[in-house]
């Protein structure tokens, strides 16, 4: 599998990637409403932690999935991966790029912190330093003159933590590959909406 193939330089509309999947209904419904990507937290204490076993026990039919992780080490996460049956480890945490190489290059997603006033030089440099060690960028920002500024090598999604307006306006700006929404408990909602906005 190649995160590249999804890239909006060939299919023109972002593609969505629904986080925080818990139970099997929700990863139904963003499915049946077209995400391509479903992801699984694996980051202890937070809301939407499942374990290993749990999220093996939700069946995805063809859309891909994803680990986050923050603080395991990569025998853990392969460990993980294996056992929860996922394509693709998206890491926020301290890991390294060696980390990285020993997951494996083509299936890590790195993400990238922006924070505001940060210097456009300083996050290119981020993206550069971990090019070769990842297959895709995750975004997590609300400045748009920032990102639309960063060349990224690889196909890049935007974490749609922004709401409304604020995270349309992201879209028109920076022109993400894709976009990552929090799993809701109104999941044919959310969906619909988010489907709308990157159409």
């Amino acid at each position: 599998m190649k995160y590249e193939s999804i890239s909006t330089r060939i299919r023109r509309r972002p593609f969505i990637k629904v986080c925080g999947q818990t139970y099997t209904g929700s990863v139904d419904c963003a499915a049946a409403y077209g995400a391509e990507y479903i992801g699984f937290n694996f980051c202890p204490g937070s809301i939407n932690f499942v374990s290993p076993a749990h999220a093996a026990g939700m069946p995805s039919a063809h859309v891909k999935r994803v680990g986050v992780f923050a603080g395991q080490e990569a025998e853990e996460i392969c460990r993980i991966m294996q056992q929860a049956r996922l394509h693709l480890a998206q890491l926020q945490g301290e890991q390294t790029p060696d980390a990285a190489r020993r997951i494996g290059s083509q299936r890590v997603i790195r993400t990238l912190h922006v924070q505001p006033g940060c210097a456009v030089s300083a996050v290119q440099a981020e993206v550069d330093a971990w090019a070769p060690f990842c297959c895709g960028f995750l975004v997590e920002s609300a400045d748009a003159a920032l990102v639309s500024r960063l060349q990224f090598p690889h196909p890049w999604i935007l974490s749609g933590r922004a709401a409304g307006d604020a995270l349309h306006g992201m879209l028109n700006a920076c022109r993400p590959d894709g976009v990552d929404i929090e799993c809701s408990v109104n999941c044919a909602e959310t969906m619909a909406r988010m489907r709308e906005m990157v159409s």
